[in-house]
């Protein structure tokens, strides 16, 4: 059964910092699902009032495709949401929870697929005006494609891929850098 309520290392964490106004709700803890063709970003404010979902699309390689849900939900909205998700993913593996996280730093991509830098664990190092102030302790970088997707791009012709060899001990500025022919 999945849920959005079962992480006892977030309670944990929310316990540690209890200084912070519970009034607010700004989202603070942010849980990562995925199915075959999306990933789900939970994210629930320190009281528990407010539950939001951002989802991601994994089918296109080539960019990224982001949807904010405008809907603000009750924590029992959310779980019915989440097991309609995995009700309607069941055929390719349903809903699968993948990391409890504290924010997104960005999406980047390489030669391959876009990834998502996601905060897995931060640190308190103070507070300015009763407002906690955190540092950024682990991170993750999680491919944005599913495998499916993944394999299919290391047979594109459609890349401008460049090797450069570097000598070892040599002076940089004198190296001659070449694309190596085909």
């Amino acid at each position: 059964m999945i849920g959005i309520g079962d992480d006892m290392e977030t309670d944990k964490q929310d316990r540690i910092n209890e200084d912070v106004d519970s009034s607010s709700n700004y989202l603070q803890i942010f849980r990562l699902y995925e199915t075959h063709s999306n990933f789900y970003i939970i994210g629930r404010d320190k009281s528990r009032t407010s539950w939001r979902v951002l989802k991601i699309g994994r089918s296109e390689p080539s960019e990224v495709n982001i949807l904010e849900d405008p809907m603000t939900y009750a924590e029992h909205q959310c779980n019915e949401l989440l097991k309609r998700i995995d009700e309607e993913n069941v055929q390719t593996g349903g809903l699968k929870f993948v990391t409890t996280c504290y924010g997104i730093i960005g999406f980047i991509k390489f030669l391959g697929p876009h990834y998502m830098l996601i905060i897995t664990k931060r640190r308190k190092i103070g507070a300015i005006c009763g407002r906690a102030i955190y540092s950024i302790a682990k991170s993750e970088m999680i491919p944005i494609s599913h495998s499916h997707v993944q394999s299919n791009m290391a047979f594109t012709k459609n890349e401008n891929r460049s090797f450069v060899y570097l000598p070892c001990k040599s002076d940089l500025s004198t190296v001659l850098l070449k694309k190596p022919m085909r």
